[in-house]
């Protein structure tokens, strides 16, 4: 559970007194930035065989792309999978993708949002 963070102003005592009638406040270190959009990359990875596209999912499940896998499906000799990614996070994760399997055939982006509407 999260502690709640007050938002109480307290008494500075007679530092406050001496500071200057139009000096600005103090910033605040609890801001919390906006997270990026997050878009969805869809991924197929070919293969000749079965064994194969699985080997090349292994591997990519074992790649630091790992963590942006959100579903995955076999399809005979083929895989379709997608990847949640933070928009900061493409030039990573195709630089990463590319490196990894070079062969996998990479989709068009879709926001987050809208590809959970076509789901």
């Amino acid at each position: 559970m999260a502690l709640p963070l007050s938002t109480h102003r307290f008494d500075a005592g007679p530092q406050q007194a001496e500071r200057a009638p139009n000096a600005q406040p103090a910033a605040h270190q609890n801001v919390i930035p906006f997270p990026s959009p997050r878009v969805r990359l869809p991924v197929t990875l070919l293969g000749v065989s079965e064994d194969d596209v699985r080997t090349q999912l292994k591997t990519l499940l074992h790649s630091p792309l790992g963590v942006y896998v959100v579903s995955t499906e076999v399809v005979h000799d083929h895989v379709h999978l997608n990847l949640d990614i933070a928009s900061d996070d493409l030039d990573f994760t195709m630089h990463a993708l590319i490196t990894t399997l070079p062969y996998a055939m990479i989709g068009p982006l879709k926001r987050r949002h809208a590809a959970r509407e076509a789901s």
